[in-house]
């Protein structure tokens, strides 16, 4: 197994959803949707060599595992700031390198081809501005791809009232659910190869599991939530979701629109 290396800053960035085991589990569950359109998305714009890689916010390693497949790159590493997180992507991907550092801080302590970020930006703060210092990161040619939330459409009454909470409790931390709103008119010191949004649509029982383990979790330990939704409330969400979870129903009854940038660093 390799080695994770440590390299802090001042300070951390604060992961909405949480770094535990459950996390983990959800960040898994997540990517077995994600990770196919997303690595197209990478294919798409990756030719000829590519050494290196690296994959900012790699969670358990999955969406890492996913660009060293789109990039074919004989380098590639993970970053993250959760201890536990990169305890499960160095278990789960011994074949690549994970490091403990903040996203947030720049230069980083390698220098790759390709950055790669998903859900990671709906977190932080201040985004376009961080955008374009990964820019600088990257050398000449380099690219930047980002994938981010730009909105959730769904029928389905307490996905919806899931959907709020989660909203609310990233805004608690100074994030936006909806990034992608915002990374669609940034202004970047790139050449931007691609701006668009790209519709995934996904299956009732397959969000209701992402969902579910939240509400198990998270909700009864975040202090927002805990303030800002009722017990009853809380668990009556919960149990409507189990049972979508439990119904195995396919159907597609909620889109997630997922604003795509790739952005290319300048000679």
């Amino acid at each position: 197994m390799l080695a994770i290396r440590t390299v802090l800053g001042d300070y951390f960035m604060r992961y909405s959803y949480g770094t535990d085991d459950a996390a983990a589990k959800r960040l898994e569950l997540l990517s077995s949707l994600f990770n196919p359109p997303s690595e197209a998305f990478i294919r798409n714009y990756c030719i000829g060599n590519v050494e290196s890689a690296l994959d900012l916010g790699c969670g358990p390693g999955f969406t890492t595992d996913m660009v060293a497949r789109a990039s074919g790159c004989s380098k590639v590493y993970g970053m993250d700031s959760s201890d536990n997180l990169l305890a499960h992507s160095s278990k789960h991907f011994p074949q690549y390198s994970f490091i403990r550092y903040n996203v947030t801080e720049t230069p980083f302590p390698v220098k790759p081809q390709i950055l790669y970020a998903r859900f990671l930006l709906t977190h932080l703060q201040d985004i376009v501005s961080l955008v374009n210092r990964w820019i600088q990161v990257l050398p000449a040619n380099g690219m930047l791809f980002i994938e981010e939330c730009e909105a959730i459409e769904t029928e389905i009454p307490v996905f919806r009232e899931y959907i709020q909470v989660a909203a609310d409790l990233i805004a608690s931390a100074g994030g936006y659910l909806y990034a992608g709103e915002i990374l669609s008119s940034g202004v970047y010191e790139a050449e931007v190869l691609c701006n668009e949004v790209a519709t995934i649509p996904a299956p009732n029982s397959t969000v209701a599991a992402w969902f579910y383990i939240n509400t198990t979790t998270l909700w009864e330990r975040e202090q927002f939530v805990l303030d800002s939704t009722a017990p009853e409330t809380r668990k009556r969400i919960s149990d409507e979701i189990l049972k979508i979870c439990e119904s195995g129903d396919i159907t597609a009854g909620s889109i997630w629109k997922l604003r795509r940038l790739v952005l290319k660093k300048h000679r």
